[in-house]
């Protein structure tokens, strides 16, 4: 390009259209507006369909081979702003345009996910297979896991037939499971914690040999981010799902930012699930982590989420803040563990919703949910009080400072919080008194130079919970660069992409104490120009919300 800037790929505007109300789809018919029924106030309680700038794309971070990053926009995921359990949604099934596959927008109703197992199981048994065969969470031992730890790092995974009734059953499972789930440390044993795995299958393999193998005896909580970035989360999460059918009341997993429909088609795994099986098991795995728990809670001491507390109230954002621990949002009112366990966590954040999420306090449960979900699945700590603004996202995230955490702590009767979400250089880090990272990918991209860590937590003598970090390095594995997928969606599926223009910045962010570590920072975004953020700037009301212009 002559401006010789790097240059990456996001999924296009002309997907979907730039759809402003919900819409149905008919038998042999084109989109149609869901007029039918009754009419509901302001807002849809099923899907809420917005335009918007979509301008919040992805940044990979540095250091990734020549994979061109996806980005998903309005038009994309807007008419999935949220599907709700309670009430039947307006129904989205996005399919294809002009014959082109599109991404599946919409949930699964049961009896859509009765049809998805009909077929499954009509699909042809494999030939020339002689590993181990799902038959359904019965079939899943001590001795079929084994059989496919080894299968997999010889480059054999299971059959499609198999991993597709696989994935049903674990959704079947995850429908059933709150939102904030409940653990309790075995007496006399260990519970594992496990951060982010990022598809890093042979570390995820190293782990496994020293911490051991999910049982009743020793329960495990798989802390979300399990696929993307790394080119074998297709064997990572199949493990996991296949550990979670053998003992679903031990396994227990946590949706991170990268159990996402967006980040999934960015980041890889939408390519794996293409180039491994077909894009019709996206679809299916989408529904699964649509599913997953936000967050468990430890013996009511320790709780375990992906990455943030929740973020001030009203909803602040200070056009200009800087990332000075002086410069802050101040505390507000907080929520309490049964507010969190009450979120409706069956949605997708569409990448207009974060900055959508700014405004004042509000009752609305939707906005209340969505607001909940963005920091739990986004947040980071920060070294000063009080909430900044995040690296992650242009407007809407946000960083949490030592007192955001130890006030949640209190008035929750909390000892401690789990985290991961960040490259840590040990492996673990203890960002906040109360605020524990844990990340389990070392040498993240491959480029990270970082240890990785696992947490084991027992019951002490004083009733407290005990947390230890245990810390390991990267491994080897096949020469297969990271997100190497990739290529596949945007080799084959080229009329869901269009070319963004990277902001390449050598800044280091550790002068305030909120970043990673020196040259690593887990970045997750694009960013428009300086220069448009700055204009961009003095476009907002008291809430920083764009202004609407004559």
């Amino acid at each position: 390009m002559p401006s010789g800037k790097p240059e990456a790929v996001a999924l296009g505007s002309a997907t979907l259209l730039a759809l402003s109300a919900p819409v149905a789809l008919t038998a042999g018919s084109a989109f149609v507006s869901s007029n039918a029924g009754p009419s509901h106030p302001q807002r849809s309680p099923a899907l809420r369909v917005t335009q918007g700038h979509g301008s919040n794309a992805l940044r990979p971070a540095r250091g990734v081979a020549a994979a061109a990053g996806v980005t998903v926009s309005t038009a994309v995921l807007g008419a999935a702003a949220a599907m709700r359990r309670s009430r039947r949604p307006v129904r989205v099934a996005v399919r294809a345009v002009d014959g082109q596959w599109q991404p599946r927008t919409s949930g699964w109703e049961p009896a859509e996910l009765q049809a998805e197992r009909a077929r499954a199981q009509a699909m042809p048994e494999p030939g020339n297979y002689n590993g181990p065969r799902y038959m359904g969470p019965g079939s899943v031992t001590d001795v079929f896991i084994d059989a496919l730890l080894a299968q997999q790092q010889n480059g054999v995974i299971l059959p499609q037939k198999d991993i597709y009734l696989m994935v049903l059953d674990v959704i079947d499972i995850l429908r059933n499971e709150p939102t904030m789930g409940q653990v309790s440390i075995p007496a006399g044993q260990s519970l594992t914690v496990v951060g982010d795995l990022h598809g890093q299958y042979w570390d995820f393999m190293n782990l496994l040999s020293m911490a051991g193998k999910p049982s009743p005896s020793s329960p495990f909580i798989f802390n979300g981010d399990f696929v993307d970035r790394g080119s074998w989360s297709i064997e990572v999460i199949t493990t996991i799902f296949a550990m979670k059918l053998k003992d679903p009341q031990h396994v227990f997993l946590n949706r991170g930012n990268h159990e996402m429909l967006e980040t999934n088609i960015l980041y890889g795994f939408a390519g794996e699930c293409g180039s491994k099986y077909d894009m019709d098991l996206f679809n299916l795995f989408s529904e699964a982590f649509r599913n997953l728990p936000l967050c468990h809670l430890v013996d009511q001491k320790v709780l375990v989420l992906h990455a943030g507390l929740p973020g001030p109230d009203p909803r602040i954002w200070m056009p200009g803040q800087t990332h000075d621990p002086t410069d802050s949002i101040p505390l507000g009112a907080l929520p309490s563990l049964q507010d969190i366990g009450a979120v409706d966590r069956y949605m997708e954040i569409i990448p207009t919703a974060y900055a959508e999420s700014i405004g004042p306090t509000t009752t609305e449960k939707q906005v209340v949910d969505t607001r909940i979900m963005i920091d739990m699945l986004w947040g980071d700590p920060r070294g000063g009080d009080g909430y900044g603004p995040s690296y992650r996202k242009g407007k809407g995230v946000y960083m949490f400072g030592p007192n955001v955490s130890e006030a949640f702590c209190q008035k929750n009767g909390l000892q401690a919080i789990i985290r991961s979400h960040e490259v840590k250089a040990d492996g673990f880090r203890w960002d906040h008194q109360k605020i524990l990272s844990v990340f389990s990918a070392p040498n993240y991209l491959d480029t990270g130079n970082n240890k990785a860590a696992f947490l084991k937590l027992a019951r002490a003598a004083d009733a407290s919970v005990a947390i230890e970090p245990v810390a390991f390095s990267a491994v080897p594995h096949p020469d297969l660069p990271p997100m190497h997928w990739q290529e596949h969606i945007t080799q084959n599926y080229s009329h869901l992409t269009r070319t963004m223009k990277k902001k390449v910045s050598e800044l280091s962010f550790d002068e305030f104490g909120d970043s990673d570590f020196e040259g690593l920072m887990n970045f997750d975004e694009w960013e428009p120009d300086e220069a448009e953020q700055f204009q961009e700037a003095f476009k907002v009301d008291q809430y920083g919300r764009d202004l609407k212009s004559d």
